[in-house]
């Protein structure tokens, strides 16, 4: 098996171990492919010898609970298909809640495009959420700003400077100048997910970017949205190897599990908790509490500070709501945590 064809579609080392470790590196054991594409009929994935259509066993029904766009997996060839016979433990996956159902989003990512646009749908509640899902599931996090040639783009960059992300673009699909930072994250073997609502250009900039694949549809008139198009996850690559997951418009993001993140994306909150009286402090009516001096001195908004609990409140409910899925999941990223502290390089 040559594994060396598998590193620019974002193997590595961290995949390799896995396999070593299940004793599956032999000439006729199973082939790794990577997860493409996820339809109620079919599973599409590539390998070391290009496209292939999977099978998904009984026992990985329903496979959007268990595979996601993105993923590893081994299969073995059976009768001239290909049957998923393991899931590789992804390096990092992201998934929201959408009422009660856990969805995942996209696995093993080196990047999270933030999109949003210059236009009513930016929400800067929504872009802390977004921000609060990157740093859970440790992925570089990129906010960048859509549309700017329709509206000033001045007013929308100030309010993101309350975000706790240092990597924010404004661009315009159709300004070659404006794209060319994002060069800096497109490198061979690299994944890039991009998330964002409906009608913020996410397939216009992957088209921009990654060299026109994604189907879209022109700017309706009177709100300045793009008519949705991507109505499901898939992944691509481009002429650079390098691997876009394009993903349809959340209406929701509930996140599970999140703690570690919301506290990520609310630095200035954390930091300003370091100096408070007490070690436990809830930002309340504790004296000596730092926060809430903050919020009486001007520094700090009490409305973003409303968001914080708000989120941390919420992810609380989740994990007592569904406490065993939380488990698991919490299982699943010690053991990556635990390949990755091996080796990190690709081959």
């Amino acid at each position: 098996m040559n594994f060396s064809t598998l590193q620019p579609l974002g193997w590595s080392n961290y995949f390799l171990q896995q396999m070593a470790l299940a004793d599956t590196m032999t000439e006729d054991g199973p082939r790794p492919f990577r997860i493409m594409a996820i339809y109620r009929s079919r599973i599409d994935a590539i390998g070391e010898a290009g496209e292939q259509i999977l099978v998904c066993p009984e026992h990985f029904q329903p496979v959007r609970e268990h595979i996601a766009v993105g993923d590893w997996v081994l299969a073995v060839k059976r009768h001239e298909h290909f049957y998923i016979d393991k899931i590789l433990v992804a390096k990092n996956r992201i998934e929201r809640y959408s009422g009660h159902e856990c969805q995942l989003i996209a696995a093993n990512l080196d990047y999270l495009w933030i999109v949003t646009s210059a236009n009513e749908d930016f929400n800067l509640k929504r872009l802390q959420r977004y921000l609060a899902l990157a740093y859970e599931f440790s992925v570089e996090p990129v906010l960048i700003l859509t549309k700017t040639d329709l509206a000033d783009k001045a007013p929308y960059l100030r309010q993101v400077r309350s975000l706790s992300i240092s990597e924010v673009h404004a661009v315009c699909a159709h300004q070659a100048e404006t794209l060319a930072p994002l060069s800096a994250y497109c490198h061979p073997g690299n994944t890039i997910a991009l998330v964002g609502s409906s009608g913020v250009g996410k397939s216009t900039l992957v088209n921009a970017v990654a060299g026109g694949r994604q189907q879209t549809r022109e700017i309706r008139d009177g709100d300045g949205k793009g008519k949705h198009t991507t109505t499901s996850r898939q992944l691509f690559f481009n002429e650079q190897q390098v691997a876009f997951i394009d993903t349809p418009g959340m209406r929701e993001l509930q996140l599970p599990g999140a703690g570690s993140g919301i506290n990520q994306a609310f630095a200035d909150i954390q930091e300003l908790a370091l100096s408070c009286k007490f070690s436990d402090c809830r930002h309340g009516t504790e004296p000596g509490c730092a926060v809430q001096a903050a919020i009486l001195g001007g520094s700090l908004s009490e409305q973003h500070f409303a968001n914080y609990q708000k989120l941390l409140k919420e992810d609380a409910f989740l994990q007592r709501r569904d406490a065993g899925t939380y488990a698991i999941r919490q299982e699943q990223r010690a053991f990556a945590k635990e390949i990755s502290s091996h080796k990190k390089e690709k081959w």
